[in-house]
């Protein structure tokens, strides 16, 4: 894929469709492009967060242990976000993301991410109404699964 298509990779993901090319030429070179088998563990919950992915093919299923027993809490597919809020935070990984269908990721750091919302402080804003609207959504869609 080119640097073009990346861009519109990014400008598809709800997160960032308020950004302009520029911000997202900056967010698609600095990130890293992953392929991974159906079976790979990309992270494990309760892990520190270090960025989040953008799924380009495939599908990741995050799933969540308890007592021996796997419950799926959502699955990503082309074109959504996994782990939106390790972008801009240090936090734990609230399940284990396990891929579901071969599948290429884009890795986004939040070092990088943090040095684009240094440059650009008006799109902080933006990503504070979209995440915290995220939040409530997965929290509600979570409740739902732990019942």
């Amino acid at each position: 894929m080119s640097l073009e298509d990346d861009i519109q990779l990014l400008r598809d993901v709800e997160l960032f469709s308020d950004f302009e090319d520029e911000h997202l030429r900056l967010i698609a070179f600095g990130s890293q492009r992953m392929s991974f088998s159906k079976g790979y563990e990309l992270f494990r919950e309760g892990q520190s967060t270090d960025g989040g992915y953008v799924v380009i093919s495939g599908s990741v299923d995050l799933l969540s242990f308890s007592d021996g027993q796997s419950k799926l809490l959502s699955t990503f597919k082309a074109g959504s976000l996994l782990g939106e809020m390790a972008l801009v935070s240090i936090n734990k990984r609230v399940g284990t993301a396990v891929v579901s269908h071969d599948c290429e990721l884009m890795k986004i750091t939040r070092v990088m991410m943090h040095k684009i919302l240094n440059e650009y402080p008006q799109l902080a804003v933006s990503l504070q109404g979209k995440i915290s609207q995220s939040i409530l959504r997965f929290t509600k869609d979570l409740e739902k699964v732990r019942l």
